[in-house]
């Protein structure tokens, strides 16, 4: 019985119609073998368990199910292998910007990789001052220079809050919304030209100078990535699966920093993704395409909505468990937002060429606020102290996954749209 049950499921996670994401049991068991750490059970060191389980994979090939879950238990192994040690997590991400200068002493023992950074900070710093010297509203300027490039010492305290409320923090966070309007902006200055390699390798590199410009956040790293996937796919003239590209995107930083497990951007940014992915075919598959292709504007909003619904699905617990709060008006947040955001985004790169849309801008971010600041006024605009357990979080994800299965077996959801939605 134990095993008939566990090889039912190992074949529902590999078989999944149509579901196509064999990487994404190998990120979470990656990810739960960092949460869990340890550098022994039961007396016997981590990196004997993995040979052992590495060597009785090789030998069960004969079994495809059971070698499968022993691939699965080598990432939980393997996770637990380069976890880091219980005292470095809680003070792993501190944040700290140029606290070094190109004048400074110090400036030429760091390597080359944090030389760069510190002169791409300081390249951002004189691009902040630009914004700075705009005349008009300094809210805004402090919103546009959070948005454009992730300087968000200007947003006062106040601010934060009104974001914070009604459920638009995410906008002040460079993430992949943000390098997505972006890419969709170079490419379609190239044309349309996107399987021209060299207009796809200039793009690219645009867009990781923009993360490296911006401070390599998280989520910028994430959506970067997942960017440089889709490009690749794009040149070879293939479909790309984005369970696959966001899965091995998480396998990828997690190798190559596991502390990043415990930095709440991972978290969210991950989790947000993953319920754009799951959920948004969902909504597809509740109105007839034909009709949806046939009223743009409707689809638009509906997509929104979709969208919006997806993502909050997938971060609420994450949000109520380290903010302790619930923007209940979070919809209508992001139907306000969301084209705001783009609208500003491609004034902001356009005010670098034509200086004088610069005004343009500040005024467009001043609406946001504006409009943001009568979402936070309205009647229950949040629900305050929330504060569950990590097992009440665990059990929450627990239950909208299984909605989530149960609602796939019922509308027999097929595989996302390649689309563009990072």
């Amino acid at each position: 019985m134990f095993y008939t049950f566990f090889a039912t499921f190992a074949s529902h996670m590999l078989h999944f119609p149509r579901l196509n994401a064999p990487l994404l049991p190998l990120a979470v068991c990656l990810a739960a073998g960092i949460a869990i750490g340890g550098s022994s059970i039961a007396g016997i060191p981590v990196v004997g368990i993995f040979v052992g389980v590495v060597v009785l994979s090789l030998l069960v090939g004969r079994w495809p199910l059971i070698q499968s879950m022993g691939v699965w238990l080598c990432f939980l192994v393997l996770g637990m292998l380069i976890a880091p040690h219980e005292e470095e997590r809680p003070h792993r991400y501190v944040r700290t910007e140029t606290v070094i200068s190109p004048d400074d002493e110090g400036f030429n023992d760091l390597s080359h990789w944090q030389r760069l950074k510190v002169r791409a900070l300081q390249w951002r710093g004189q691009l902040v001052t630009k914004f700075r010297t705009l005349e008009g509203d300094k809210e805004a300027e402090a919103v546009l220079a959070a948005m454009v490039l992730g300087d968000k010492s200007a947003l006062t305290r106040e601010l934060r809050t009104t974001y914070s409320v009604s459920g638009a923090s995410h906008i002040l966070a460079l993430s992949g919304l943000h390098l997505s309007i972006i890419y969709l902006l170079l490419t379609r200055l190239t044309l349309g030209r996107r399987r021209f390699w060299l207009v796809q390798v200039l793009v690219i590199l645009a867009i990781w100078a923009f993360a490296l410009l911006t401070g390599l956040s998280t989520s910028i790293v994430r959506a970067a990535i997942m960017l440089t996937a889709y490009s690749l796919f794009s040149l070879g003239g293939r479909r790309h699966a984005p369970l696959g590209v966001l899965s091995f995107t998480a396998i990828l930083m997690l190798l190559i920093d596991p502390h990043s497990l415990f930095d709440v951007g991972f978290q969210l940014s991950f989790m947000a993704m993953l319920g754009i992915l799951l959920f948004c075919p969902l909504f597809e598959r509740l109105v007839p395409v034909k009709w949806m292709m046939s009223h743009r504007p409707v689809n638009y909003l509906y997509e929104l909505v979709g969208v919006s619904i997806s993502a909050q699905l997938g971060t609420a617990p994450l949000v109520a468990f380290y903010f302790g709060r619930f923007s209940t008006w979070f919809l209508l947040t992001n139907l306000i937002v969301v084209p705001l955001a783009t609208l500003i985004l491609y004034a902001a790169l356009t005010s670098f060429v034509i200086p004088a849309l610069g005004s343009v801008t500040l005024w467009l971010a001043g609406t946001m606020n504006a409009a943001l600041g009568w979402v936070q006024a309205l009647p229950l605009s949040s629900i305050e102290g929330l504060h569950p357990s990590l097992l009440q979080v665990a059990m929450i994800y627990v239950i909208i996954a299984v909605l989530y299965l149960i609602s796939y077996m019922r509308f027999s959801v097929p595989s996302y749209k390649n689309r563009l939605c990072l």
